[in-house]
């Protein structure tokens, strides 16, 4: 057994971090036909097939053992066509497993992949013009992509980049950041850029972020302001090459998190620093220092609700736990924490951010945290318990 295959058969058998999403009626294989591999969103297009089909509860399959699969349901995918999660909730799969008949799948944008049980597609495997004349079933845009020529790539990769997006994103990334951060990642995947390495990056611009925060006048505060909301921008580069791609991993959530709140610790003492040698005093400076040691608390706080808590590293769960428990038990306060925390999400609070460098008033961050700091910690105070009991009503519906 050659590499290629013995990779795609791992690939297919590795650990899967997530529940299958797929609707799959009975066993199912995914069988690459033969064809030069392409590559797709930075890397194997093949590789990344195995993955999504791993993701929808699939199992590998070789063309060579078509016939020992039988009665199995079987997908026959072409080198020039990628797969997407939502080609395993469609109708068709539970179709051809019912009335036992082998179709050609066909996406709009021309991308096909041959469906039906392997008994009915084994003897045809091998030639092209038979399974192109087998009876055609269409399909959504987002169920397969066109990789078989460069135009049709870039096509395929914006609509794989479209489907990065969360239900969590707030209004600002939804509106503003993602368009920007998949044009980012666009570029990322093009060299090759791994979800990490866009961590890494993103990190890189915090602290030059910081760096430039430290510096006294009007202007490095305006262009801190700006670098932060780059880096906001930025921090959902590696989160979209990785849903993309599907590497998603509970390590990457972690480093995404770790570089979130370097972020914001680095720029919050390079801001002090800059309102230290601007003239601003020593009890601006002990207050800053009070207020960052605070910040930091909070954060170790918030990691370790998230630890006992969360389905993965992010952050976000303490903010969707906090509207969670707003939501189910309508309590004035959670419902006032739950607007505050919404404030505080990194894509909004990067804005109001920028909002403050342009007045030129560096007191007014470390008043703005305070806030933050003092609401985040009477609500896991306060409503731990309420806090808990939503975290798990959320793993629970996921």
């Amino acid at each position: 057994m050659n590499a290629p295959r013995v990779a795609l058969r791992r690939a297919l058998r590795g650990r899967n971090t997530r529940r299958p999403i797929g609707m799959i009626p009975q066993r199912m294989y995914i069988v690459p036909l033969e064809g030069a591999d392409v590559r797709f969103l930075g890397g194997s297009a093949r590789a990344r097939n195995a993955r999504v089909a791993a993701r929808a509860g699939a199992a590998a399959g070789l063309l060579e053992e078509l016939p020992a699969y039988g009665a199995n349901l079987v997908l026959l995918v072409p080198p020039g066509t990628a797969l997407m999660l939502p080609l395993f909730s469609n109708p068709a799969l539970a179709a051809a497993a019912h009335d036992g008949r082998a179709r050609r799948l066909e996406a709009p944008d021309g991308a096909s992949a041959y469906l039906g049980p392997a008994a009915a597609l084994a003897p045809l495997a091998g030639q092209l013009d038979r399974l192109e004349a087998l009876p055609r079933q269409p399909l959504a845009s987002d169920c397969l992509l066109n990789l078989t020529t460069r135009r049709a790539r870039q096509r395929a990769t914006t609509v794989a980049l479209l489907a990065t997006g969360k239900a969590s994103d707030g209004v600002i990334s939804r509106t503003f950041n993602r368009p920007l951060s998949r044009a980012c990642s666009r570029v990322a995947l093009n060299l090759g850029m791994s979800a990490t390495a866009a961590s890494v990056f993103t990190l890189l611009v915090g602290l030059a972020c910081a760096w430039i925060a430290a510096q006294p006048g009007y202007l490095p505060f305006v262009l801190t302001g700006v670098l932060f909301h780059l880096a906001s921008v930025l921090d959902g580069v590696d989160g979209e090459i990785a849903r993309a791609t599907l590497t998603e991993s509970e390590q990457g959530a972690r480093v995404d998190t770790v570089v979130d709140q370097l972020t914001y610790v680095t720029c919050f003492a390079g801001m002090v620093v800059g309102w230290v040698r601007e003239g601003s005093g020593r009890l601006a400076l002990v207050s800053a220092v009070l207020i960052g040691l605070a910040l930091l608390a909070s954060l170790v706080r918030a990691g370790r609700f998230v630890a006992q808590h969360g389905e993965n590293a992010s952050f976000v769960w303490v903010d969707r736990s906090v509207r969670r428990a707003a939501a189910d038990t309508g309590r004035l306060p959670l419902r006032a924490a739950a607007g505050l925390f919404t404030l505080l999400r990194r894509d909004l609070f990067a804005v109001i951010f920028l909002a403050v460098s342009l007045t030129g008033q560096r007191v007014l961050v470390p008043a703005l945290i305070l806030a933050g700091v003092l609401v985040a910690n009477l609500t896991l105070t306060v409503y731990a318990t309420e806090l808990a009991d939503a975290a798990a009503a959320l793993r629970a519906r996921r």
